[in-house]
Order: C-alpha cells, then sequence, then structure tokens
C-alpha cells in the first residue's frame, strides 16, 4: 500500500514539473521588430491581427423533430438589413400539395465565415426541402443560395453565400414555425 502511495506521489510530483515547465516562456526577445524599428520614424508599419474578424461564428437552435419541410423561402430588406425567413411545415401526404405549418422548426446550425462571406446551414427532422431558391440583384449582399450534399435522410445541408463581409444573427420564431436570417452591412 505505502509503495502505490509512494508512486502516486512521484507521478504528481512529475507531472507539477512538466507543467512547470511547459507553461515557460521560451525565445529570444532581442531581434523583435520593437527593437529594430527607430521610434521616431514615421514610417512605420504597425499590423493589427484581429483573429476575432476571421473566427467563424457558430448559430444552433430548434428542437429535435421528424416529418418537416423548409417550405418557402421569404426575403424583404429593411434598411441595410436583408431578412430571410425559411418557413417550416409539416411534409404533406398529398402529392404536390402544401403541408400545414409546423408550430416549432427542427434542428438548426448555422455557420457564418466571414473570410469565406459563406453561411453554411444544416438543419435536421427535414424529410423535404420543397421551396424554390430565390434569386438575388447584383446589388444584394447575397449573392446566392444552393444546395449540397448531405448523408441524412432527416436533414438538408445548403449554402448562403455572401458578396462581402457583412453581421450575421439567426434565430428561430414559432407558431408558425421559421428560422431567421439577418444580413447587414
Amino acid at each position: 500500500m505505502k509503495r502505490i502511495i509512494v508512486n502516486a506521489k512521484n507521478m504528481a510530483l512529475g507531472f507539477c514539473i512538466l507543467f512547470s515547465l511547459s507553461a515557460c516562456e521560451t525565445g529570444y526577445k532581442g531581434d523583435t521588430p520593437s527593437n529594430n524599428v527607430d521610434d521616431n520614424s514615421s514610417s512605420e508599419y504597425k499590423f493589427e491581427y484581429k483573429e476575432e474578424a476571421f473566427k467563424p461564428q457558430v448559430f444552433e437552435g430548434g428542437y429535435l423533430s421528424d416529418g418537416l419541410d423548409i417550405a418557402k423561402i421569404r426575403q424583404s430588406r429593411d434598411g441595410d438589413v436583408l431578412r430571410l425567413v425559411f418557413d417550416t411545415y409539416k411534409v404533406s401526404t398529398k402529392s404536390g400539395s402544401l403541408g400545414t405549418p409546423s408550430k416549432k422548426v427542427g434542428s438548426y446550425s448555422f455557420v457564418y465565415y466571414p473570410e469565406k462571406y459563406l453561411i453554411t446551414a444544416i438543419v435536421g427532422g427535414y424529410r423535404a426541402f420543397s421551396a424554390s431558391l430565390p434569386k438575388f440583384s447584383s446589388s444584394s449582399i447575397v449573392e446566392k443560395i444552393y444546395m449540397d450534399k448531405y448523408l441524412d435522410d432527416s436533414g438538408y445541408k445548403f449554402h448562403i453565400k455572401l458578396r462581402d463581409d457583412a453581421q450575421v444573427k439567426v434565430f428561430d420564431l414559432q407558431n408558425p414555425a421559421r428560422i431567421v436570417v439577418d444580413i447587414s452591412l
């Protein structure tokens, strides 16, 4: 029993030493750009990299469900904000007819990649995507919406290609169910 306790103490000590060594700062600071540039120089170039500007934004929500249909995609404009509304219906049992509006949306994940001007969406619980994809004018912030392959039979993947970097907000509303995407410059 004593041997186990001693081994455990030795392992803990070893981890502490390893952790403290890995946390130490390394490198030579003598050749930093700030030491090689004359502080009085007016031609000094400063580059500020903002990682947050290129960090993907993730919007997730909705509810576990099945048998849904994105039956309509509507768009509206209010000033600099373009709103896309994905109306959710229950899948119709009659061929060619629209089902009844759903009370809740299925699960969704929208990821906005600012450096690519691209929003990638995956919606779950949807057995149909019967909505026609809208066309956008050349002055719209949205260039196009296009479908992508998705191997789940109760989900769809699509992309919203933007023309420029934008502010994106995604949320869902209930009764009737819809996913709303607000895009603004």
